[in-house]
């Protein structure tokens, strides 16, 4: 089942040509995947309480329309991809227009860092099945 996450564009994120800027594509497009997370019981609060989040190793954006100030936009998230010990994972963030058009699509590799001992980690078993559940929203 595909999530998808309204944002209305900010003049903040708009630059000099008028259009959305690079790094507001980056902003919304981890909104729409921390929401994403969020909605499935991977809050904040969670990572805090385990000592444990996700961190990006990379991040590429492809662009292939503009994005104008006030325009609506659908953020589609989703995790593409898991290790077998669930410590590395690659999502991908989709950006349409409100015609459904592609604007940018933005994919990321990552994994989850311990936050005592700030190495890359394999998380709870508690989180691996939160996770795993987001291999099933596409």
């Amino acid at each position: 089942m595909a999530k998808e996450y309204k944002y209305k564009i900010d003049k903040s994120f708009i630059d000099f040509n008028g259009h959305l800027a690079e790094f507001g594509y980056y902003y919304y497009g981890v909104q729409g995947l921390r929401n994403l997370c969020e909605d499935r019981g991977c809050s904040p609060e969670l990572y805090k309480e385990l000592k444990i989040g996700p961190i990006t190793f990379q991040t590429t954006v492809s662009f292939k329309k503009e994005v104008r100030e006030n325009s609506v936009i659908v953020v589609n998230p989703r995790i593409t991809s898991i290790s077998e010990d669930c410590k590395k994972w690659s999502s991908q963030s989709d950006i349409l227009n409100a015609n459904q058009d592609l604007c940018a699509s933005i994919v990321s590799n990552g994994a989850f860092m311990d936050h005592t001992s700030r190495k890359v980690v394999s998380p709870p078993k508690t989180l691996q099945d939160k996770w795993r559940l987001l291999l099933k929203v596409d």
